[in-house]
């Protein structure tokens, strides 16, 4: 069976604890499916009694019961062609799959930090190359339209001009499917050269550069497609994170009586 599939229901009730070894799990299910049970609990510095009464709040009866799931889905999350794809009958059911859990996954711990870091009513920028520059695009014109002051840096004097102006308490939005964009990497050296702003990215879930740089990361999946040499996976689950984690802010900040901020 699917582990998103089998796990999603049981991921709200999950300690913070739990919540850290499911996270590692799904950040590294590469690594996990070959880890034997003892392994993974010192992966995620806990004991093999802990690691088995959260196999088992999943919905397993046993560690060989989830690792077959975490190897099954591991194997399907490889890159394949695009022909192979819509040749399958479910694929819009993965395809919606995907989305859900690319919003059932987001705490409520990230949620709060998002809206901390937002209601500091920072300046943003938001680094993205390739088909995620697009989403940079949509992305920014949602959140100037809730008040906020937005660039998205395509060219090197525009990168010059952020430089510039860049502080601490702004926040660099990193845009990266496989989280590993050398261009996009390069530029947040640049800008921590200068300064530190606060890193929110949006990633794949497997571990990667872009993710371990940041302050806040959200995690994506997808069916990885390759069309004609250029990659054409779906970046729809970057846009329903950002629209959740607005939508919310705003209700929150209408239910609160304040304003959302306007520059």
């Amino acid at each position: 069976m699917d582990f998103y599939e089998k796990t999603s229901s049981a991921v709200p009730n999950l300690t913070s604890g739990e919540q850290e070894i499911f996270n590692y799990v799904i950040k590294n299910l590469h690594v996990v499916k070959s880890l034997s049970i003892r392994q993974l609990a010192e992966k995620c510095f806990v004991s093999t009694t802990t690691l088995f009464r959260f196999v088992k709040k999943l919905g397993y009866e046993g560690y060989n019961d989830f690792i077959e799931d975490v190897r099954e889905t591991e194997y399907a999350t490889r890159k394949i062609e695009i022909p192979n794809i819509v040749a399958k009958d479910d694929y819009r059911d993965s395809y919606l799959k995907n989305v859900i859990e690319a919003v059932k996954v987001i705490t409520d711990e990230k949620m709060e930090l998002f809206d901390k870091l937002m209601s500091r009513n920072p300046d943003i920028y938001i680094l993205a190359e390739g088909l995620s520059s697009e989403v940079a695009s949509y992305v920014k014109r949602l959140l100037v339209s809730c008040g906020y002051n937005v660039e998205v840096p395509r060219e090197e004097f525009e990168f010059k001009s952020v430089l510039k102006k860049i502080k601490r308490d702004d926040i660099l939005l990193a845009l990266s499917y496989n989280g590993n964009n050398q261009s996009v990497i390069h530029n947040i050296e640049r800008i921590f050269a200068i300064s530190t702003p606060k890193i929110i990215s949006i990633t794949r879930s497997d571990n990667n550069a872009i993710q371990n740089l940041s302050d806040l990361n959200f995690y994506v999946f997808a069916d990885e497609i390759e069309y004609e040499d250029e990659d054409i996976t779906s970046r729809i689950g970057m846009i329903a994170i950002i629209e959740t984690l607005m939508y919310k802010r705003i209700v929150s900040i209408s239910s609160s009586g304040t304003m959302l901020p306007k520059k």
